[in-house]
């Protein structure tokens, strides 16, 4: 791999260009984000000191978002400007291979995906926890606090799922108790609601199915020992989907799994952590086959505008701007068919980043030699 001087100072620019980008965005919607909440967080009256460590919490989500279209806009804004200064025409022909030139920003694209993959693993996971717990801590004191869909493990293999609790009734609605032996389900009890305290529960309009013999047996009220303790720091340690990192997700699919159940959310929300990685490799690729590729059209449209040096920033922005929202709407399609299983879940979620990958190395490959 060739690391020219040409190439090496397009790879500073570009690195500048992100950075500066990825910096004020996340930082300027962090802020945004702030303010459209503000007024659901002044009634519980919460420190000054509140406010900052949400704004400097929320970044690093932002950040992880916003790596694919910064890309894409860094790129497209860097080459299209090689494209106006006539460089990349003089390189051509001097006899300059331009995909050859162009090959350590290929490489620069997987290194941004994996850096990306990192932070979402390991970074922005933490500091969305530290935000819901941040949030937890303010609200607690004053909201009845109502949870729902919640999943606990008991003593031994058992596992709790609760519909809905009530923490300051101690009342659950809809429990089942599933009952497993070396990972097979055995038993599962069904209650529509239950008294809830540290050890046993009283558990009423009971069904409890034996799967080793059969027998369903239906019962008014049952008192059973579930030696669960449910408390307010319990439920911090329960966390929102965007809370969970790759391995937890597949942990957290494993254990439902074997009680039985199937939640094609978590199974496209994996594929989803693993799929949305390429989409910055691509994202990097269009950004500089647009310019090069067709770099006749583009300096054309850009040459009709008064005031070029002006306008072609704003023009390269609006470029990355609309590719960016026709991947979301596309995504968020796919990702929906995935979630409601008219599409495999495991697929749904690359069928989108295949479409646009295919239309980058295409692009790609258009570029003249």
């Amino acid at each position: 791999m060739i690391f020219n001087r040409v190439c090496i100072n397009y790879i500073k620019d570009f690195i500048k260009t992100f950075l500066m980008l990825i910096i004020s965005m996340s930082l300027l919607l962090s802020v945004i984000g702030l303010v459209d909440k503000i007024d659901d967080f002044v009634q519980y009256k919460p420190p000054a000191i509140f406010f900052i460590k949400y704004v400097i919490y929320m970044i690093p989500r932002y950040v992880f978002y916003l790596i694919p279209f910064v890309t894409l806009i860094s790129s497209l804004f860097i080459f299209s400007m090689g494209v106006r200064n006539r460089e990349f025409l003089i390189l051509s022909v001097a006899g300059g291979r331009l995909r050859q030139t162009l090959k350590p920003f290929i490489f620069l694209g997987i290194v941004v995906s994996l850096l990306g993959f990192i932070f979402g693993e390991f970074i922005q996971p933490e500091y969305t926890k530290k935000i819901n717990n941040m949030i937890s801590e303010l609200t607690e004191k004053r909201k009845v606090s109502l949870k729902r869909d919640i999943y606990l493990k008991g003593k031994g293999e058992t596992i709790v799922n609760i519909g809905s609790f009530y923490q300051d009734k101690e009342l659950g609605n809809d429990i089942k108790i599933y009952l497993m032996e070396n990972n097979i389900l055995v038993k599962r009890i069904d209650s529509k609601e239950a008294d809830i305290t540290d050890k046993v529960w009283l558990l009423k309009n009971v069904i409890i199915y034996d799967f080793n013999t059969g027998k369903i047996e239906k019962l008014d009220n049952l008192s059973y020992p579930v030696n669960v303790k449910i408390s307010i720091a319990s439920f911090k340690d329960i966390k929102k989907i965007e809370e969970f990192s790759l391995g937890e997700l597949i942990k957290k699919r494993k254990e439902l799994k074997a009680v039985g159940l199937n939640n094609p959310k978590i199974d496209t929300d994996i594929s989803g952590k693993l799929s949305y990685n390429f989409v910055t490799f691509f994202m990097m690729i269009l950004g500089i086959s647009l310019p090069l590729g067709a770099y006749e059209k583009f300096t054309f449209i850009i040459s009709r505008i008064k005031g070029v040096s002006g306008s072609s920033g704003v023009i390269t922005v609006g470029i990355g701007l609309i590719i960016t929202i026709i991947y979301w709407l596309i995504y968020s399609f796919f990702m929906f068919m995935g979630y409601s299983k008219i599409l495999p879940p495991f697929i749904a979620p690359w069928i989108t980043p295949v479409i646009f990958g295919f239309i980058s190395l295409k692009l790609y490959y258009s570029i003249r030699e």
